[in-house]
């Protein structure tokens, strides 16, 4: 059994919360059974509420929205390491005395 104060994964968090959400059990007898502090779980249960509202109201998960950002910075540097790898390539055709 995992300790108070003890760190616990996302996925260990989510079935607690589940749990939480799906079940006549209290929150006290939960964290009885899990051996987690009710402070703990209110605000996983918070967090978890948040995400999925976040998630409707953008219709995006914040994964996707993520990966979208980091697809169009990766999109930025292609560009840019185009430009420099056309310009040097003039300058090497213009120092061997051929025409850009």
């Amino acid at each position: 059994m995992v300790g108070k104060g003890t760190y616990r994964t996302k996925e260990e968090k989510a079935r607690i919360v589940m749990e939480v959400l799906s079940s006549s059990s209290t929150i006290a007898e939960i964290c009885r059974k899990y051996n987690v502090a009710s402070s703990a779980v209110y605000k996983w249960r918070d967090a978890f509420i948040e995400g999925g509202t976040a998630a409707m109201e953008h219709g995006r998960s914040t994964v996707e929205s993520a990966l979208t950002r980091e697809i169009n910075e990766l999109k930025g540097i292609i560009g840019e390491l185009t430009i420099a790898n056309e310009t040097l390539k003039k300058i090497q055709l213009t120092r061997r005395g051929g025409k850009p």
